[in-house]
């Protein structure tokens, strides 16, 4: 049985950092690609790109019937957590509204707070400890609940890339456990994963999206910094942490992921400016 599915339009619910640079690179892939931000400037900018854009509060009461614009054959939900009001309820909330919609396919984009402990974390380890793991394993669920035929949560590591400069995360601050691994994805991985995803027909339930490379956080970010011409972060302590196993991701899709050192990342961000 062949995996690949035509898959032609996407929605993207959050054209932000990582919504609107995957619009435009599907749009380049010849999909259809349509959206919503929360900005009229937003979604007029991104209008003239060719990208249609709704303009959506998320935080507002929801339409009655899942808005024409966005009818798709994937709808990927990029909405940050700190962009909305109880989170797991509304964005599942959401993900009902485009099941009675008729949208068949979803794709959350999670996050790795969902772990918890010390050592190597891969799918199957899920058990949150925090507010913001708790938090996400509340959303998951909520979308394998809510009516839509696939569901992929991708679990995300710490965003960089784009205009996120980690040489700024922690600059000229202090912080503990600055031996504990770094689990973090770049952008340009993202762009090249998730368009692979939506040429498949077998999803899993869950994948976890984390460069396979973790040095300390007091190595990388104190180089991040150093190259920026910024204070480096001072780090007192040592510290377990946890690293999470990106790698099935690549063997299902046969990928191999961009960024395999961060410290060459780094250096070819700086050169570039």
């Amino acid at each position: 049985m062949s995996t690949n599915v035509k898959a032609d339009s996407v929605a993207i619910v959050g054209l932000g950092w990582l919504g609107e640079p995957l619009a435009l690179t599907l749009q380049g892939l010849g999909y259809k690609v349509a959206g919503s931000t929360t900005t009229v400037d937003k979604a007029q900018r991104l209008a003239e790109l060719g990208i249609a854009t709704l303009v959506w509060d998320l935080n507002a009461p929801l339409p009655t019937q899942w808005p024409p614009a966005l009818a798709a054959d994937t709808l990927i939900l990029c909405v940050p957590p700190g962009k909305l009001n109880n989170y797991a309820r509304r964005l599942g909330e959401v993900a009902q509204l485009a099941a009675l919609g008729g949208v068949p396919r979803l794709i959350f984009t999670s996050a790795t707070s969902i772990y918890s402990g010390v050592g190597t974390k891969c799918e199957a380890d899920a058990a949150p400890d925090s507010e913001r793991g708790e938090r996400m394993h509340a959303t998951e669920m909520a979308m394998q609940a809510s009516g839509i035929a696939q569901v992929l949560c991708l679990r995300l590591s710490g965003l960089v890339g784009g205009s996120r400069e980690p040489g700024r995360f922690l600059a000229g601050r202090s912080f503990e456990g600055g031996e504990e691994p770094i689990n973090l994805v770049a952008q340009e991985d993202l762009l090249r994963f998730i368009p692979a995803l939506l040429a498949r027909s077998d999803w899993p339930s869950t994948l976890n999206v984390s460069a396979p490379h973790h040095p300390s956080r007091r190595e990388f970010y104190s180089q991040a910094a150093r190259l920026r011409d910024l204070p480096p972060p001072a780090f007192s302590g040592g510290g377990m942490g946890k690293t999470i196993d990106g790698s099935a991701i690549s063997r299902y899709l046969g990928l191999d992921y961009l960024v395999s050192d961060w410290f060459e990342w780094l250096a070819q961000r700086n050169k570039q400016g």
